[in-house]
């Protein structure tokens, strides 16, 4: 009886001990947090579901969600078009994937060492300064959507800022162009007007090249018959 006694006040616990240490010996599965309904943060986890994706882009809540069939799959905020240069509505399928795209018609114009001569320039109204070359913005991770709007990489103030393209911050820029094949349908609604303004959104810092002071040269249209690709 005492023998018992002693393996119930010493044994047992030790070998409860036993099994908790066992259990510990390989990893758990883990399991991919649910969004919650209104969820407003950046987020994907499409890489873990499967299904149809289809794109829904709200100008008003300056949002972006992604579907998997009928499945929220990601969401990012967004800077669409500006009221000078508004985004498009309606239905589309995206039709071009380029991953390091640069513009064709907004950039800036820069000297022979990169120096920032002129910059936010339109090369349909910005004559290049003598001694100077044009670069493209970056537009990296490109998705066009139609015409010469698209989806890529960008910097987002708060508020709709761009020339009609849809800007996303560079994670989230990345996670959706390799999620998505050509035809993917998308859907523009909303109206950028009713936007209201939020916190800018913060993007890996970038040098800035150092903007020359001069005289900026007077705007004029190119000449008839030129044709100029976003």
């Amino acid at each position: 009886m005492t023998a018992a006694l002693s393996f119930l006040r010493c044994g047992l616990p030790l070998f409860a001990l036993g099994l908790a240490l066992s259990s510990c010996s390989s990893s758990p599965k883990m399991t991919v947090q649910e969004p919650t309904k209104g969820r407003d943060e950046a987020f994907w986890i499409g890489d873990q579901v499967s299904g149809s994706p289809r794109l829904v882009i709200d100008l008003t809540a300056q949002r972006i969600r992604y579907y998997k069939g009928d499945r929220l799959v990601g969401m990012s905020p967004i800077s669409s078009g500006r009221e000078s240069h508004s985004t498009v509505t309606g239905n589309f399928r995206i039709v071009e994937k380029d991953r390091y795209h640069r513009s064709s018609l907004y950039g800036s114009y820069v000297d022979d060492s990169g120096n920032v001569v002129m910059e936010d320039v339109d090369v349909r109204i910005d004559p290049r300064p003598p001694g100077t070359r044009y670069v493209g913005a970056k537009m990296h991770y490109f998705m066009r959507v139609t015409g010469a709007i698209g989806m890529h990489e960008g910097y987002l103030p708060g508020y709709p800022a761009s020339h009609g393209c849809i800007r996303l911050p560079t994670n989230m820029a990345q996670a959706f162009y390799h999620a998505t094949p050509h035809g993917t349908p998308v859907q523009i609604v909303g109206n950028a007007a009713l936007a209201a303004y939020e916190p800018p959104v913060s993007q890996t810092p970038v040098a800035t090249p150092k903007v020359k002071k001069g005289k900026t040269p007077k705007r004029q249209a190119v000449p008839p018959g030129t044709t100029l690709y976003l």
